[in-house]
């Protein structure tokens, strides 16, 4: 039967005849599949609840277990076929500093279990304990001889050498790890710690591949007289690369070891007295290059801009959002200089729409001495480009200083500084004295 807009058709049930739409079939099937997938998402659902009740559950177990588990004699012997619990009652009778004890239980699991290599680096750990001093490093060169390439076991070995005094396994087992890429903080500290903190002798051990390790290791312990003992003998070996070499410039640097760092980076920058004065390159934040931080609210940026320079393609902007009385010091510059000399500092800078009676200005202050301290004219207002210079002696003793943009906070009603100010073309030139000009 058919009608407008609709089909009907008729299906037998138990003898019976029924006429049904097809609109009315298809909302029965979507309704039977809803309902199946309204099913496995509920058995799902309660698949994982239980999952995670069992989790749970046998977690609790085990801890209960464990806090009441009692390392006894007759568990032990319980035990005796199982190699994992006797050596876990080794350990405990290691710990409870019963070493005769494990020695036995230890003896009695390499005995079952012969290429259990825990098991006889545990025995060997014992007889050690005993002054078993040769038997303690046949037990060690028995398993050396079997993991000669196995990484696992290369840390507890090279401990006991250590305590047995076999040095020649120490350094060979600490650069195997350090090739593997292995517990390599651990192994330098060990190594440093061994040698006494002698950098030369820790050089003299370690393969010239791993140099770079030790070095970046001495940086970040913050050992600056040591790293200049890895870095002669790694420069001697092979050239390293820029960024190495800057990198190892600003450790020096701010460890302050002036000198050295200066002459790393002259090498490998090419810079001669101010690096970057013109803000001709991206800034690094590195060494004696620019440095600057963002405020955590924008409420000042620093970018460099292609356009509006004073010399060159390039001039740097500062812009001031005015939601905040700022306090300023997020640009600088540290540069080498004689001491007991006369310098003169030029800049250029153009300012459009400075607020407030504290504008920016430029200064100089000591960076490893005090003694010095010279600041340039407010930047205030709008004001074209125009060029300003800083006269300054730096101090006896005194090998570097600092050039940074500074602002004040103003103590008026309207202290929000607002506006934009250019900075271009930095040239520090020699007056008199000193041993040369830069």
């Amino acid at each position: 039967m058919t009608g407008i807009g609709t089909t009907s058709f008729f299906f037998n049930n138990a003898g019976r005849s029924y006429l049904v739409s097809r609109v009315g079939f298809d909302r029965v099937k979507r309704i039977a599949l809803f309902n199946k997938k309204l099913f496995l998402v509920l058995t799902t659902i309660v698949l994982l609840s239980l999952t995670g009740w069992t989790v749970h559950y046998n977690w609790r177990q085990s801890e209960r277990f464990i806090n009441s588990y009692s390392y006894s004699e007759n568990e032990a012997e319980r035990l005796a076929n199982y190699p994992r619990a006797l050596y876990a009652h080794g350990l405990n009778a290691w710990t409870l500093q019963d070493p005769e004890t494990s020695a036995r239980l230890y003896r009695q699991l390499v005995s079952g279990d012969p290429l259990h290599i825990d098991g006889w680096i545990r025995l060997a750990e014992t007889e050690a304990a005993f002054e078993n001093t040769e038997k303690a490093t046949q037990i060690l060169l028995f398993t050396i001889d079997r993991t000669k390439n196995v990484s696992r076991w290369k840390w507890p070995q090279m401990l006991l050498a250590g305590e047995l005094g076999l040095e020649e396994i120490v350094y060979h087992h600490a650069n195997y790890l350090l090739s593997r890429g292995l517990l390599e903080q651990d192994t330098l500290q060990f190594l440093h710690t061994r040698l006494g903190g002698n950098a030369s002798a820790v050089v003299s051990v370690l393969s010239a591949a791993y140099l770079d390790n030790y070095l970046d290791w001495l940086m970040n312990w913050s050992m600056a007289a040591e790293s200049l003992v890895v870095w002669q003998v790694m420069t001697a070996v092979s050239a390293p690369d820029a960024e190495t070499a800057l990198r190892y410039a600003h450790f020096l640097l701010h460890n302050k070891h002036i000198t050295e760092s200066w002459d790393i980076w002259q090498k490998h920058s090419g810079a001669a007295g101010m690096t970057n004065p013109g803000f001709e390159a991206e800034l690094t934040g590195k060494g004696f290059d620019w440095c600057h931080w963002k405020e955590k609210d924008a409420v000042s940026e620093v970018m460099r801009v292609k356009q509006n320079a004073w010399e060159g393609d390039y001039a740097l902007r500062v812009d001031f959002s005015g939601r905040e009385n700022i306090d300023f010091y997020h640009l600088h510059q540290i540069f080498v200089a004689d001491p007991e000399t006369k310098y003169r500092l030029t800049y250029a800078w153009k300012s459009q729409g400075i607020t407030t009676d504290q504008g920016p200005f430029i200064e100089v202050y000591g960076f490893d001495k005090e003694g010095l301290y010279r600041a340039g004219p407010m930047i205030t207002a709008t004001q074209e480009w125009r060029e300003v210079s800083i006269e300054f002696d730096l101090p006896e003793d005194c090998r570097a200083a600092v050039v940074r943009l500074r602002r004040r906070p103003s103590h008026r009603f309207d202290a929000k500084i607002r506006g934009t100010l250019w900075l271009d073309d930095f040239r520090l030139e020699t007056l008199h004295g000193g041993l040369s000009a830069r």
